[in-house]
């Protein structure tokens, strides 16, 4: 399942990179990641998912397949049904209670390094005469208990998708032998474990990893999701609008026969889905309550796109919203501040 889903990322991004003139920014996990190597942490603690989808299920699938890909990534995860069995015996049993206990709190208890908090923001199924998907969509930060310093944070995305191929093209024939060789059904446990799985995947090797404060240096390659040109941050119009219902369903779903695929939210072209219109959700870390926008990464609570090898951080409103300007039927957003990945000093 690794290997296939590995696959399949580099073929869509090889078929990206071909088909349109979108720059790529190549950057360290250094780089993107700073104060995961500065905290170090060895052991994380997942609360249970905050869940504001209409799937009663949705927590259960994705809190039960998240300790393996962090695991994964060499870190030491609590177990989850010994945590949930201390929250019950404690009479704790609301997701929105546990968010609101303060991560000191939560120090003195498990004694772990970080909290991860995960909010489960899209779960909607669609049919249509010839097909159904799943579309799911998930928020990760990842809290240092020692500080209460948010230290990573990443959007996932993933998807089911069964129905009839209408496109018979080398890169439809390639994905869907992809994701049939991998699937013969939805399964959302299998598609809980995809989302969670890519959705870490970019997260630093832990203590326990083969590859501990060696990957600082492993350069990622991620098309960049706007343009930086004369002091504005361009984006396209999709930021702005979404999917026009006259507009065709993008590569990412008419390729499929069956299966699913994910892919972290951080650039436009693969976060280009139907399904997936609602940009912003309200985010509870260590207490406090946060409006972010999905597009956006965040660094120390502050939203920015990769564009050129930088890190664009952009004007927010005091209530979190992320204010967009239009000229000539260009949309931009105000730049705060660039931080400039290749001349920014190692931690």
């Amino acid at each position: 399942m690794k290997q296939l889903i590995q696959i399949g990322c580099l073929t869509l991004l090889t078929l990206l990179l071909t088909g349109c003139g979108q720059t790529v920014s190549q950057i360290t996990k250094g780089e993107l990641y700073p104060r995961v190597y500065s905290h170090q942490p060895k052991s994380i603690l997942v609360l249970p998912a905050r869940n504001t989808t209409t799937s009663v299920d949705a927590t259960d699938h994705f809190r039960y397949t998240i300790t393996r890909p962090l695991a994964e990534q060499g870190y030491y995860v609590f177990p989850v049904h010994l945590v949930d069995a201390f929250l019950k015996a404690e009479n704790i049993t609301d997701p929105e209670i546990v968010r609101q206990i303060p991560v000191k709190k939560l120090k003195e208890i498990f004694d772990a390094d970080a909290v991860l908090y995960v909010d489960i923001n899209t779960w909607d199924t669609g049919y249509t005469v010839f097909s159904s998907n799943v579309d799911v969509g998930l928020s990760f930060s990842l809290v240092d208990t020692k500080t209460g310093e948010e230290i990573w944070q990443n959007n996932a995305y993933a998807y089911s998708y069964q129905g009839l191929n209408g496109n018979n093209s080398l890169a439809g024939l390639i994905v869907s032998a992809i994701v049939t060789a991998a699937n013969t059904g939805t399964d959302y446990t299998a598609l809980a474990y995809t989302a969670n799985h890519v959705g870490s995947k970019q997260l630093p090797q832990g203590f326990y990893g083969r590859s501990y404060q060696k990957d600082v240096e492993e350069r990622i390659a991620i098309l960049d999701s706007a343009k930086l040109e004369d002091g504005r941050l361009y984006v396209d119009e999709y930021f702005i609008s979404g999917v026009k219902k006259e507009g065709k369903v993008p590569l990412t779903v008419r390729q499929y026969q069956k299966g699913y695929f994910a892919f972290p939210v951080n650039n436009l072209n693969f976060f280009q889905h139907n399904g997936y219109s609602n940009y912003y959700v309200t985010q509870e870390i260590n207490g406090k309550k946060f409006l972010r926008n999905r597009f956006f990464q965040y660094e120390n609570g502050f939203p920015y796109l990769l564009a050129n090898g930088k890190k664009v951080f952009v004007f927010t409103e005091t209530d979190g919203t992320i204010p967009h300007s239009e000229e000539n039927g260009k949309y931009y957003f105000q730049i705060e501040r660039i931080v400039d990945l290749k001349n920014q000093p190692k931690s």
